[in-house]
């Protein structure tokens, strides 16, 4: 005699979650659809909102505020023509692909041109705060911040228990803040600045596009139902896994410079504190030519140096950097007074 165990429906639904974390009913599907695809309209309100969030980050970034670059970024509605451009890329949509490309295109030249202005009438001091410069030199490491900034963007939207809001701050601030940096850059003339916030604005957007691409499709969102469209499903991932590995080759490089400029910047710091002592290295600015490098070092120091000590310096830096070492040395003196 066979003994029927019927298992509970809210059991069954707890294994399943167990099993399969991600995944959401088709209501919820639908509901998120609908809601990407109707917030990514490039409606009155929706450029409205970019072009406000355009100006009070560009002003931030002018006035290296992260609070202000932050509250930009409430503002910037490109959490959805993002997602929208995901949602499209697992359901095989070509057309709301199309348009979802063509909002961010003109969002982002909106806010281009407005921090292109807004760099005519700013300062020249503007190109030197922390806020600004941090866009300028992408590193693999943005990538990779990119990378879960576009998964958690789409999971807050999925799974709205945080709030709507989150996920636009956490996409807006990949992307964002380096179209403003461009068009600063580009006021000053400062094309290799300009440059650098270009590849990381591109780096970002393939790899927030990337990451909420694969939360949805874990999420297991329905796809296209004909052949054609499972291809072209299969097509835009597989472009869009490619176009990350590309992006990802210059910044592998700008790392590696920045992890062998840090080095290098250690290593004379570290040689000038021990043939230098009760000396402070305030600055150190490396020029790298084909036979000989020219280091620039300001530092205080409340003795004199000696022709000794400058020859010691130099032929150290020398073995150590493996190249000939000209250093120029500005002495800031230190000048100590006593109270009586």
């Amino acid at each position: 005699m066979e003994i029927q165990m019927e298992i509970p429906k809210e059991k069954i639904k707890d294994i399943k979650k167990i099993m399969d974390p991600f995944h959401i009913d088709v209501k919820r599907q639908e509901k998120v659809y609908d809601e990407i695809r109707e917030n990514a309209k490039g409606d009155f309100d929706f450029f409205i909102l970019t072009i406000f969030a355009g100006i009070i980050i560009t002003l931030g970034l002018v006035v290296n505020s992260a609070a202000v670059v932050i509250g930009g970024m409430l503002l910037a509605p490109l959490v959805w023509p993002i997602l929208s451009l995901s949602m499209a890329i697992v359901k095989g949509r070509s057309r709301l692909i199309q348009s979802s490309i063509f909002t961010l295109l003109k969002s982002a030249a909106i806010i281009f041109v407005i921090a292109l202005f807004l760099g005519f009438l700013s300062p020249d001091y503007a190109l030197q705060g922390s806020e600004f410069l941090s866009r300028t030199s992408p590193t693999i490491f943005e990538l990779l911040i990119a990378l879960a900034a576009g998964f958690v963007g789409a999971f807050v939207i999925v799974y709205p228990k945080i709030g709507v809001a989150i996920a636009g701050v956490v996409i807006a601030a990949a992307i964002v803040p380096p179209i403003a940096v461009m068009g600063i850059s580009m006021a000053h003339g400062n094309l290799s600045m300009a440059g650098g916030a270009f590849i990381l604005f591109m780096s970002n957007l393939i790899a927030v596009t990337f990451s909420s691409s694969i939360l949805f499709l874990i999420s297991r969102f329905k796809g296209p139902a004909s052949e054609k469209g499972q291809e072209r499903r299969k097509s835009s991932i597989r472009w869009a896994s490619i176009l990350l590995i590309f992006m990802a080759m210059p910044l592998f490089l700008i790392t590696s410079k920045v992890v062998n400029e840090s080095k290098r910047q250690n290593t004379i710091r570290e040689t000038i504190t021990v043939i230098i002592p009760d000396s402070t290295v305030t600055n150190v600015e490396i020029d790298e030519q084909i036979e000989i490098t020219t280091i620039e070092i300001t530092l205080q120091y409340s003795g004199n140096l000696s022709e000794k000590q400058i020859n010691e310096l130099r032929d150290i830096l020398s073995i150590k950097m493996k190249t000939v070492v000209i250093p120029r040395i500005t002495v800031v003196p230190i000048i100590k007074t006593w109270e009586r």
